[in-house]
């Protein structure tokens, strides 16, 4: 398969880095490199080369978090709704298969585990929502599922020290906070990619895992891993961290997923327990050659 993945930022990296490995051609471009905002310049590429998928991973999430959403909005904006829209229209033109990543951000509450059928409470029409959760909604808002598949994933998790990893997250945190959140193994989330690319189908697939844990559930697990322990961990309620927006804190279905790909997530624990593990090695070789 020839593959287009856009953007180079984490979930770009690690997919890129997985076709590689599983033998397809792959073609991974920046904006910088590949300006797939600019339409006509987007078809002249997708003219000039054999491209069977395309995936859209490109979006702005915000540095260290989504509270800088609220201050660039123009930018996050134009990148989280107006681009997949864009990018869209040149697939279509073209007849290639497009899949976009996006986020379950766009719920909050545990009244249910919510199913791709249920209309977003965390999204463009709530006015408690965040900016950045109003982009992603108003990003699936303007893309046609069918045609696209729109792949929503929740809170990346790997065993590795990246930033955007949820588990190194907490542990460079002091203070949290305790809520059940769906989760997304990055590596998972690769193999359901590729498994989407070669049975292709539009629509909207929430890309989680099973029996999602508490914030304080995971803290529980990483004591088996003494590395990956802060000492300074308390728990605070939300109102007592200075933050800009408010965060979505929900928990997904997975079950539309499996049935149509036959896609089997496993459970959460399993791969936070992993991912922990993985990282205690690396700490461990740090402090080996400190």
């Amino acid at each position: 398969m020839n593959i287009l993945v856009l953007s180079k930022g984490f979930i770009a990296s690690r997919l890129t880095e997985y076709l590689i490995r599983e033998k397809h051609t792959v073609y991974n471009f920046s904006r910088e490199e590949l300006d797939y905002g600019d339409k006509s310049r987007f078809f002249n590429f997708l003219d000039k080369t054999a491209i069977d998928a395309v995936v859209n991973c490109a979006g702005f999430t915000g540095k260290p978090n989504v509270d800088e959403c609220e201050v660039r909005k123009e930018e996050c904006f134009i990148q989280n709704s107006i681009l997949p829209r864009d990018i869209e229209e040149v697939c279509k033109i073209k007849r290639v298969n497009l899949i976009h990543v996006s986020s379950g951000c766009i719920y909050t509450g545990y009244d249910k585990e919510y199913t791709e059928d249920d209309e977003p409470n965390f999204g463009m029409f709530d006015s408690d929502s965040s900016f950045y959760s109003k982009t992603k909604h108003a990003g699936e808002l303007n893309l046609d599922t069918n045609f696209t598949n729109i792949i929503r994933i929740r809170m990346p998790i790997e065993g590795t020290l990246d930033s955007k990893n949820l588990l190194h997250k907490l542990k460079g945190y002091s203070k949290l906070i305790d809520y059940r959140n769906s989760k997304t193994d990055v590596t998972v989330l690769c193999e359901f990619i590729e498994t989407v690319i070669d049975n292709f189908k539009p629509g909207i697939f929430n890309a989680v895992h099973s029996n999602s844990l508490t914030t304080k559930e995971v803290i529980e697990l990483s004591k088996e891993y003494p590395l990956v322990v802060n000492p300074e961990w308390e728990f605070v309620d939300f109102k007592d961290l200075n933050t800009k927006c408010g965060r979505s804190n929900c928990v997904l279905s997975n079950d539309k997923s499996k049935r149509v790909f036959d896609f089997d997530w496993g459970d959460e624990e399993y791969y936070i327990r992993k991912s922990f593990e993985a990282m205690s090695g690396i700490l461990q070789e740090e402090e080996k050659q400190a």
